[in-house]
């Protein structure tokens, strides 16, 4: 019996907006639950004023569980190669089993964020729907990846940009479009289940009128430039100091209670506004209050710090302050708009540290207008392209290097092309040996005037 194509399209798409829907609903649910959790509990720690003293103890515990009790913990980049290379089968626990590291942790004011766990619930979920439908590898893969991207929508507030990261940050230089309905149903549902469920997310639409007689665009493309230089430092910081930490000649829980005793130091030193999530003053930035010029170098320094140490929590959230803090720097230096400056650096960071310029541009759309999206989008990709190879997540694929004239070969984990490497041969395309020809000709003219 013959059936026409678009037949089978059309039951494709009933099949995917029913299970999609379904992993979007019961995402939203458990996601928010945690999501609504973890801030009742750090607002009840905000309380109390010098909470931060039990950072080593928090450090401690935190990596003695590492160690005896959650060996098999999965991580997110430990989920994008399970997606990359296994279908979505998980081997290890597919359940946030860190969910009490990340509380201690961000309780306690560690810098970190709560994106992990939430990509851990949508993707255990999309692996528990899979096996009791007991679907093929490549529907196992499409739901699984599903339910990851609703828990990146539950975090960001954003279901366009949390489908589309979840989906780009897989790959560099590819996106699977087989994959875009489900994760887009997906992502839609479970945002809606948790703003239903009282979830508040962040929006600040700007109002933004470009001022190119004023140098702005010129402005914008060194703000771009300038963000993807720190997204460079800042990822190669993160596996230098994870490196040097691991080199230290201790037992892992007395490294956790050291870097807690040192956080505790910077913090007396400097200020409680770079502990925990830092969402107020990340706020406050983007609405143009002022803040220090160096806010987004000690936001570094303490989730450097409290990564390499605890071995738990997430990064997101603390670029996204990095990068508007720094946005708010930047435009200082320039003499612009700080609002305009601590949106676009907000996406911007995040587009060079995880590759994805698509999903944050969506971002841009979704949490701060239509108006400067385009300005940001442009300052995402040059963020992109300046931030080199490198990546948040080991795990992530180089599907299409970043320029053909760097000879790199596809397909390899990100992880496995070593900063340290050997200066990679460049390919010179047509036009640069022409140009080079040219300039070779014209130093024999220079040398030998009388054509001899």
């Amino acid at each position: 019996m013959r059936i026409n194509d678009e037949v089978i399209l059309f039951f494709s798409v009933l099949k995917w907006l029913f299970i999609a829907s379904l992993i979007g609903c019961l995402v939203g649910v458990v996601a928010s639950g945690f999501i609504l959790s973890l801030h009742y509990i750090i607002e009840q720690s905000n309380q109390y004023q010098h909470i931060f003293y039990l950072l080593p103890v928090s450090f401690f515990l935190a990596n003695l569980l590492s160690q005896f009790v959650l060996k098999r913990h999965l991580g997110t980049d430990a989920l994008i190669d399970a997606i990359n290379k296994n279908y979505g089968k998980l081997e290890g626990s597919f359940i946030p089993t860190k969910v009490v590291n990340v509380v201690l942790i961000l309780a306690t004011g560690g810098s970190a964020g709560k994106e992990s766990p939430c990509a851990q619930i949508g993707a255990g979920i999309g692996s528990v729907c899979a096996n009791l439908f007991r679907v093929d590898d490549i529907d196992r893969r499409k739901m699984v990846l599903c339910g990851f991207c609703a828990g990146f929508a539950c975090v960001f507030g954003a279901p366009m940009a949390g489908a589309l990261f979840g989906i780009e940050v897989l790959a560099v230089g590819v996106i699977v479009y087989d994959v875009l309905l489900p994760a887009f149903v997906a992502s839609v549902t479970a945002y809606q289940v948790s703003s239903a469920l009282g979830v508040t997310f962040f929006y600040y639409p700007l109002t933004f009128i470009p001022a190119f007689g004023q140098g702005f665009f010129i402005q914008l493309l060194a703000g771009g430039i300038f963000f993807g230089l720190c997204a460079y430092a800042l990822v190669r910081a993160i596996q230098q100091s994870t490196r040097a930490t691991n080199a230290i000649p201790l037992w892992r829980p007395l490294k956790g209670l050291l870097g807690g005793v040192i956080l505790v130091g910077l913090t007396l030193l400097f200020s409680r506004d770079y502990l925990g999530l830092g969402l107020n003053l990340m706020e406050d930035c983007i609405k143009g209050i002022h803040v220090s010029g160096y806010a987004f170098l000690l936001k570094a320094l303490f989730t450097i710090i409290t990564l390499s140490i605890s071995r738990s929590g997430s990064v997101i959230t603390p670029v996204l302050f990095i990068g508007a803090t720094a946005g708010s720097f930047f435009s200082q230096l320039v003499g612009a708009d700080q609002s305009t400056f601590a949106a676009i650096g907000f996406v911007s960071l995040l587009a060079g540290t995880t590759n994805t310029p698509i999903a944050t541009s969506m971002l841009a759309i979704e949490l701060f207008g239509a108006s400067v999206a385009p300005y940001a989008a442009v300052s995402c990709v040059l963020s992109y392209l300046m931030s080199g190879h490198q990546s948040l997540y080991a795990s992530q694929r180089l599907i299409i290097p970043k320029s053909e004239a760097i000879a790199i070969s596809p397909g390899d984990a990100i992880g496995s092309l070593s900063a340290d490497r050997e200066p990679t041969d460049i390919r010179i395309s047509s036009w640069l040996r022409r140009l080079k020809s040219i300039f070779n000709d014209l130093a024999k003219r220079r040398n030998n005037p009388n054509g001899e």
